[in-house]
């Protein structure tokens, strides 16, 4: 069963049209990669899921509901979850502190620190809990603005770029993760990502976007068979290295 229906999105910033009638379905419990060269609209699109950014035309419908109009506090509270490339923690507060915020705004009662410090556990930082979030290593940021973004229970969890920076050994702890994520809580994810190596390993299907449009949508090993999508890449200096 879909969670997630896009239905011809368009979306222009000024004079440059970033999403050309882009159409997708995502299933309850899928992992979805969304790759692309530099500029051909991811991030605006997740963006658009999230609410951050209004399309222009066409439907975001998520759980069979038309979510077009929400801000994006109120689909969060629907149970779509968000992370950014770069990280957006409280640098000053400590890392129980940044993840009992999320949780006062999901609900009026008070925020439960048991749960606060299980989700804590759950991303492998309750070494660090009393340290302040601008002390922790890149990896170690991803991993709590991951425990923020699971403080409202999301059934869908946004990812753009989570693996950006990381050195390998933090990759394939971070893909352990996303997949526990999944498997264990039944999480949709949508990656958006570069490093494909990684993707790879964790994604049932893959979409590609080129220009606005919609390019590919199929199995990770089917990609770079595809005749548009290696004419897309053409010159692009666009996996990383080894991957």
């Amino acid at each position: 069963m879909s969670i997630l229906e896009l239905v011809e999105i368009h979306k222009s910033f000024g004079g440059n049209h970033v999403l050309k009638g882009v159409s997708l379905s995502v299933e309850e419990g899928e992992v979805l990669g969304v790759v692309g060269p530099n500029g051909s609209g991811k991030t605006t699109l997740i963006n658009i899921v999230g609410g951050l950014v209004r399309q222009d035309r066409g439907d975001v419908v998520f759980d069979n509901r038309k979510i077009s109009g929400l801000r994006p506090s109120e689909r969060a509270k629907l149970g779509i979850g968000r992370t950014f490339q770069i990280t957006r923690l409280f640098s000053n507060l400590s890392v129980l502190e940044n993840v009992l915020i999320p949780l006062h705004y999901a609900s009026s009662l008070p925020p439960k620190r048991e749960y606060a410090e299980e989700l804590i556990d759950l991303v492998g930082l309750s070494h660090k809990i009393k340290d302040r979030a601008g002390t922790l290593s890149l990896a170690q940021r991803k991993r709590l603005e991951l425990a923020r973004a699971l403080a409202l229970k999301p059934r869908l969890l946004l990812l753009d770029e989570v693996f950006a920076g990381l050195n390998p050994v933090s990759v394939r702890e971070i893909v352990e993760l996303l997949r526990k994520l999944n498997s264990e809580k039944g999480i949709t994810l949508i990656l958006v990502e570069h490093v494909l190596k990684a993707l790879f390993q964790l994604t049932d299907r893959v979409v590609v976007l080129s220009e606005g449009r919609l390019i590919f949508d199929g199995l990770p090993e089917k990609m770079a068979e595809d005749p548009e999508v290696i004419k897309a890449y053409l010159g692009e200096r666009y996996v990383e290295k080894g991957s």
